[in-house]
């Protein structure tokens, strides 16, 4: 059974699906604040009235979980995190009834903390010793990932070359800032794509937009490059097959969300990081620092980013130019690769019961 939020469009997604038995919706209230604005945030009368508004669809939300759990008597609770989790956390406690939490992100969600209390245990995505729950009551399975995603070796990659349509001996580049792309790493790329594709004929780039910034990002591009340049960049808005894209790639360019990470963990890719550090309690910066004290990755802030693209630019060429350099970022990312996660969490889950 799932519980979600009224209004929330995964839930919805998962209404007639055959791995949900049933879908139940009730209300919750957002608690916004927002990453680097200090007391601003306190004087933003927007926000406040937003927060008041939520603050009684979460006792509305506490009241109907009470009642659902009460009613279909679970005998365990699984809860991923965000808001919903929180009058569905306390409702279960107030009932006794046993939950899990698990976070993708190294510095937990707000919601997690909240209910963490009367967790019986707190599922990770990253290694339990980023985190300040209970060691006793802590474990480590990662952040569940689809099965396509695997450790990609150099015969492997050649292979998703030869599927994308590329040589053996290009050099492929993917940026990618997620779902809905990234403006910052759009910028970055049409900064530098004219000096980076007149370093090395056999660059290529490959660029995950944003549905919405695709023809944006092709026109700038077109009035600053070449013909041939032009041919060795693929601009995609949506790609419903990274781990092709990714296990082609020489090096990755991306933002730090918990699952593209644990995603380029598994196929042991080398990667440059631009956390956004506007993101609530700043979780991709640090999760951008875990990975950077045990050289897993390299980081490039924002800010310094958005000042000096050449930043970027001089980092994708020294490491295009060093493949034990990507080698060692490689390995030392694979090793906090969880490639079992789904099953460990299903584990835990059932054997919580």
């Amino acid at each position: 059974m799932f519980i979600g939020q009224k209004g929330d469009p995964f839930g919805m997604r998962l209404e007639g699906s055959q791995i949900i038995d049933e879908s139940i919706f009730i209300s919750a209230g957002k608690f916004r604040r927002y990453h680097g604005e200090g007391w601003k945030q306190l004087l933003d009368v927007p926000t406040l009235f937003k927060n008041f508004l939520d603050f009684f669809k979460f006792l509305i939300g506490s009241i109907q979980a009470y009642s659902v759990l009460g009613k279909i008597k679970p005998d365990i609770i699984f809860i991923k995190g965000g808001y919903i989790g929180v009058p569905v956390g306390l409702a279960a406690a107030m009932r006794k009834i046993k939950y899990i939490t698990h976070d993708s992100d190294t510095m937990p969600g707000l919601a997690n903390r909240i209910i963490a209390k009367w967790a019986l245990m707190h599922a990770t995505g990253m290694p339990s010793e980023f985190y300040d729950y209970p060691k006793e009551k802590t474990t480590y399975v990662g952040v569940p990932i689809s099965t396509e995603y695997s450790r990609v070796d150099e015969k492997t990659q050649k292979a998703f070359k030869k599927k994308l349509g590329f040589d053996d001996s290009d050099k492929i580049v993917l940026f990618t800032g997620g779902g809905l792309g990234s403006k910052v790493l759009n910028d970055s790329l049409m900064a530098i794509a004219p000096e980076l594709l007149s370093s090395d004929k056999k660059i290529n780039l490959i660029n995950v937009a944003g549905n919405e910034n695709v023809e944006q990002v092709r026109k700038a591009l077109q009035d600053k490059l070449s013909k041939d340049e032009i041919s060795r960049i693929t601009i995609k808005g949506f790609v419903t097959d990274l781990h092709n894209y990714s296990g082609a790639a020489d090096l990755i360019i991306s933002r730090a969300g918990a699952t593209n990470v644990a995603e380029f963990a598994a196929q042991a890719k080398p990667c440059i990081i631009i956390p956004s550090p506007y993101l609530v309690g700043g979780h991709q910066i640090k999760n951008a620092e875990s990975l950077e004290k045990i050289k897993a990755i390299e980081v490039i802030g924002e800010v310094e980013l958005q000042n000096n693209p050449k930043i970027l630019l001089d980092k994708i060429i020294e490491l295009l130019g060093s493949h034990s350099k990507r080698e060692e970022l490689s390995n030392s990312l694979h090793k906090i690769a969880k490639l079992n996660a789904s099953k460990d969490l299903a584990k835990l889950i059932i054997d919580g019961i």
